[in-house]
């Protein structure tokens, strides 16, 4: 995932009274002795003020250099070591289960998780920034071009405020990068490249060509010049990294392989900091320059090393990258029969994925909470054993009897466990959270189209379990700052 490279300048920056040296550390690539030094922390932080953020900052770094597994458990106890209301431990949770998912590709869930952290009331100016992050991350990730661009808009606006200048070199970098992205997955030689064509929408004007076949975009390739000028001025070095790493690779895309030189140079920087997720996604990019100037032989060569981590198990988005440029590079080297396959087996993930990126998109895009197991990222964030609790409770809102006592008894586990484990991983009791559950179900059905005129607002919370006008207009306004009717008015 690109995005790995941000990851941890991020983190970084949305923590309060960084310890000495460690985002020097951070701005410098330098992750794993930064991943040391927070492990350090770590052991010596349990109880103390503030644990919670070092806590956190160490799970961020083993994320980033891919001990996947054993951050999901520092998470956790980042979370439990939270004083703070119960507001924060939601904030944290959203923002944890959030980029978990981005890095494990369950991209729904990461949407999610990032826009319900956007929307939550008393978020600090950094969590909001980090969580447009990662929507930027997601939605690029789901090939939505426009999408993602109008996001980074909002990250951008979201970074004017002066607390946040650390922010404005990562935008800019960032900026440039959607650009030759978006750039390079709409040459003339990977108009096959079916997922990523769906998602490139109005940007997708047709342009002249180039030198070596690489026939883009008028629209993106102006759009990439003119966001690198802004780029040539970043100076963070872990940025500086990927800016002059993406104009090589435009260079390579254009046919001029000098370029290798200084892309190997990025290449073997990467893999000696233990950027593995990086230095995958990383390698692909220049797969696809590489067919884009119509070299097939060189993109065989740099995709050799991939083909010991990817192999025919492994399903969805993540193998989209890699089988597309498989098959690409068979076809360009006449190996039709192989290509075949390959494409096959490409065109069939590829139609699994935009059947199931369209209802995170429709979810994302509405902004209506539905009810829709793909996009949930409340059971994401809770301990595997409550998650049953969290669906008997779903499948159940509509009972007016339902009880926290039920629930506990039906997967086994006291009250008190009960509430604990909801408490601590979404800062909501059981109570609360069906409360909520609710009225977002009585907003979707207010903001159906097909909503009736002879279906009163009272009869739609009856549905869903609530009785009490009062009791609906009260935890109506406290959740979504206006009353039914008002949405119904809409």
């Amino acid at each position: 995932m690109f995005l790995t490279l941000y990851f941890p300048l991020a983190a970084s920056l949305s923590v309060h009274d960084l310890p000495d040296g460690f985002l020097n550390k951070v701005r410098d690539g330098d992750l794993q002795p930064a991943g040391a030094q927070a492990s350090r922390w770590s052991d010596l932080a349990r109880g103390a003020a503030g644990s919670s953020e070092l806590l956190r900052l160490h799970a961020d770094m083993q994320m980033t250099l891919g001990i996947c597994d054993e951050a999901e458990e520092q998470y956790r106890r980042a979370q439990k070591a939270i004083r703070s209301p119960r507001q924060a431990i939601r904030a944290a949770s959203c923002r944890n289960a959030g980029w978990q998912a981005l890095f494990r590709h369950r991209l729904a869930t990461a949407l999610s998780c990032f826009a319900r952290l956007v929307d939550e009331p008393d978020v600090e100016a950094a969590q909001q920034v980090e969580a447009r992050l990662g929507i930027v991350g997601a939605l690029h990730e789901l090939g939505r071009s426009r999408d993602s661009s109008d996001a980074l808009d909002e990250l951008a606006a979201a970074t004017t405020d002066p607390s946040l200048g650390h922010w404005r070199e990562l935008v800019a970098t960032l900026r440039f990068d959607i650009a030759v992205q978006r750039e390079l997955r709409g040459a003339t030689l990977l108009s096959d490249h079916a997922y990523w064509q769906s998602g490139l929408g109005d940007h997708t004007l047709r342009g002249g060509g180039t030198a070596g076949g690489f026939h883009s975009m008028a629209s993106a390739s102006d759009a990439a010049d003119l966001h690198e000028v802004e780029a040539l001025n970043v100076c963070t070095p872990l940025l500086r990294q990927r800016v002059d790493y993406l104009r090589q690779l435009r260079a390579l895309a254009r046919g001029e392989r000098a370029a290798l030189d200084g892309i190997t140079a990025h290449l073997n920087w990467a893999q000696q900091r233990g950027f593995g997720d990086y230095l995958r996604s990383t390698r692909l990019e220049v797969v696809l320059a590489a067919l884009a100037s119509d070299a097939p032989q060189l993109a065989e060569m740099l995709l050799e090393p991939l083909h010991r981590i990817d192999h025919a198990g492994s399903t969805g988005h993540r193998q989209l990258e890699y089988l597309y440029a498989v098959a690409k590079t068979h076809q360009a080297l006449g190996r039709n029969r192989e290509g075949m396959l390959f494409f096959g087996r490409y065109a069939l993930i590829a139609t699994q994925c935009l059947r199931d990126d369209s209802q995170v998109l429709v979810s994302y895009a509405g902004k209506a909470a539905r009810q829709a197991p793909q996009l949930d990222d409340v059971a994401a964030r809770l301990p595997a054993r409550y998650r049953r609790a969290y669906r008997y409770l779903q499948e159940n809102l509509d009972r007016r009897d339902l009880s926290v006592r039920e629930v506990a008894a039906e997967v086994g586990v006291t009250e008190r466990a009960l509430q604990s484990a909801f408490k601590h991983s979404l800062g909501l009791s059981p109570t609360e959270l069906i409360r909520r559950l609710r009225m977002e179900r009585i907003r979707a059905d207010l903001l159906d189209d097909s909503f009736s005129g002879d279906r009163t607002v009272l009869l739609t919370a009856n549905r869903w379990g609530v009785q009490n006008r009062s009791t609906l207009v009260s935890g109506y306004r406290k959740q979504f700052h206006e009353a039914p009717s008002e949405t119904l008015e809409r």
